[in-house]
């Protein structure tokens, strides 16, 4: 199969063809969801004429012949949520034209040559998500991303020619950015005060942006030095709402060195992650047990740390994996650091409740 529909109407006249264009439109009038995956011969779509009114989810899986879903730029004016995977052959979503002004979710996986969405956004004030897997000759999101009021997140994860957000920048929207494995990414766009949730993950030549980070930003998680050092001149205890907060030492989890960690923590903060520095012997953080609001603590693949500084009676939950040293330490009645533990109603170490008998 090349065409789902045949798309030469202008060349298909005779009474049998029209006949079965109208046994077509009877059956697709109403048609709400189409899922078409593994037709690797499928070179076209239907055209916009050909398709329901009232379709609203469209998805495209394993079509490896597909270089684009609308040669006309135009997909169903009703459409909400849009969905190609593993299209090997695709270059671009739309060469000309525009989204839908309906649609609330863009997820493109897998998508090898992809190399534009559409040209710009336009009036898509419904755009909720937008999801972008291994695309690896994508360089940039269309122009006009600030103009999308409803958008709550965007995820980008191994593009790795992926270089830069739009001039515009984000949109004042409570948006969250997650952003891993986009090599050449080197900075964030204008916007980046309005985010309310930030994640950086193997982005090794990505620097934040100068202006800071936003006080109202409630999640942060971040991978290596460039990042982290970022953080260290801003401040933290200046991200006034920031209640969830990771930070892993990454590829360059070996550089780091105690004295480099010497940060205030948030006073807001309800929970902190630490993982993946195989140098680090203490946490040095300044006033850790007057956090009032900690109450969820995460150390992980820490190898060489041997203690816990003191900690806030707020917490309820501590999870350990990976610090064999502190894990001896933290052994029940007989270890250097129970006493720091022994009140916290959970504490996990290497997937193990504490309190459980040892299962066999």
């Amino acid at each position: 199969m090349e065409c789902l529909l045949d798309g030469n109407e202008e060349d298909t006249c005779s009474s049998s063809s029209m006949m079965n264009k109208e046994k077509v439109n009877a059956s697709t009038c109403h048609l709400e969801d189409l899922y078409i995956r593994g037709c690797p011969s499928l070179r076209c779509l239907p055209s916009i004429h050909q398709l329901s009114a009232s379709l609203t989810s469209l998805s495209v899986l394993n079509c490896s012949k597909l270089t684009t879903l609308s040669s006309t730029g135009h997909l169903p004016v009703a459409l909400k949520r849009l969905t190609v995977d593993g299209c090997s052959e695709l270059t671009a979503i739309l060469p000309k034209g525009q989204l839908p002004e309906t649609l609330e979710s863009l997820t493109i996986f897998y998508c090898q040559k992809l190399e534009s969405i559409v040209e710009k956004f336009h009036n898509n004030k419904a755009l909720c998500n937008i999801y972008i897997f291994e695309c690896q000759k994508l360089k940039s999101l269309p122009e006009g991303l600030e103009t999308l009021s409803s958008l709550r997140k965007i995820r980008m994860s191994a593009c790795q020619d992926f270089s830069s957000f739009p001039k515009g920048g984000f949109p004042d929207s409570n948006l969250r950015v997650e952003l891993d494995c986009c090599e050449k990414l080197e900075a964030l766009p204008s916007g980046i005060h309005t985010l309310s949730s930030l994640e950086i993950y193997e982005c090794p030549n990505m620097s934040l942006s100068e202006e800071g980070l936003a006080t109202k930003l409630a999640v942060l998680s971040i991978e290596g030095l460039k990042q982290y050092k970022a953080l260290m001149e801003w401040g933290s205890h200046n991200l006034t709402s920031l209640t969830y907060l990771n930070i892993s030492g990454g590829p360059d989890g070996e550089s780091f060195q105690d004295e480099d960690l010497r940060i205030t923590l948030p006073r807001t903060l309800t929970s902190f992650s630490i993982e993946n520095f195989p140098n680090l012997k203490y946490m040095p953080f300044k006033d850790f047990k007057d956090l009032p609001s900690l109450s969820h603590l995460s150390i992980k693949n820490c190898p060489e740390l041997t203690s816990l500084p003191i900690l806030p009676s707020s917490l309820l939950q501590l999870y350990l994996r990976g610090c064999p040293l502190l894990k001896e330490a933290c052994k029940r009645d007989k270890g250097k650091e129970w006493s720091k533990i022994a009140d916290i109603p959970r504490v996990q170490i290497d997937g193990k409740f504490i309190y459980h008998p040892e299962i066999p």
